[in-house]
């Protein structure tokens, strides 16, 4: 085997093992993409469910007669609350892993990039608009539970009186003797007229 062949087949080598890098770098690209998006569409499904959860108890609370059936209800109501808020973060906080992960196929940003966002907050906060909102929903979701806990009477559902219908008491005297009702005689057949005769 001549040097150029050798030279040959040491940058094929070479080429096949920069091929599969690359290749194995783009299925990690879209594995993350994948997960970013599932992770992204329980970041919307999880406050939705919260939500239905805390309108169909508040509801429900309403309902019941007794106060202390109804301090129980908004009670767990806000701690379903306050749990999903935490949930909330727990997966932003994975996203944000995914995220850091991508950027890591890109090349890095410039001075000039670096430097528009040198205070931190002001950077942060249009990574976090969505979970800041539905925190702040949910934040007061609960809070309007705990208040209804302390305050049960003040959140009971009034009752409404149906309008009472005067009833009309008509008496009807029926006669109580029997009525006789002659029968009709049987017509007589009719009898054949007579001639009269004149005698002189």
């Amino acid at each position: 085997m001549t040097n150029i062949e050798k030279l040959k087949q040491k940058h094929a080598l070479a080429l096949e093992a920069q091929r599969w890098e690359y290749r194995t770098r783009e299925l990690q690209f879209l594995e993350a993409g994948q997960h970013q998006r599932a992770l992204n569409q329980l970041m919307w499904q999880v406050p939705g469910m919260a939500i239905a959860i805390t309108g169909g108890l508040w509801y429900g609370a309403t309902t019941l007669e007794t106060e202390a059936p109804r301090v129980w209800v908004f009670g767990f109501t806000a701690i379903v609350d306050f749990l999903t808020v935490v949930i909330l973060w727990r997966i932003r906080s994975l996203i944000e892993v995914h995220i850091e992960h991508q950027r890591g196929f890109s090349p890095p940003e410039s001075a000039e990039a670096k430097s528009k966002c040198s205070w931190r907050w002001a950077c942060a906060w249009p990574k976090r608009t969505v979970i800041t909102c539905w925190t702040i929903a949910l934040l007061a979701a609960a809070a309007v539970s705990i208040a209804g806990a302390f305050h049960p009477s003040a959140v009971s559902k009034p009752k409404t009186q149906e309008p009472t219908r005067a009833c009309c008491n008509v008496s009807i005297d029926l006669p109580t003797q029997r009525c006789e009702v002659p029968l009709a005689k049987p017509a007589l057949p009719a009898q054949p007229a007579r001639k009269r005769t004149c005698h002189r």
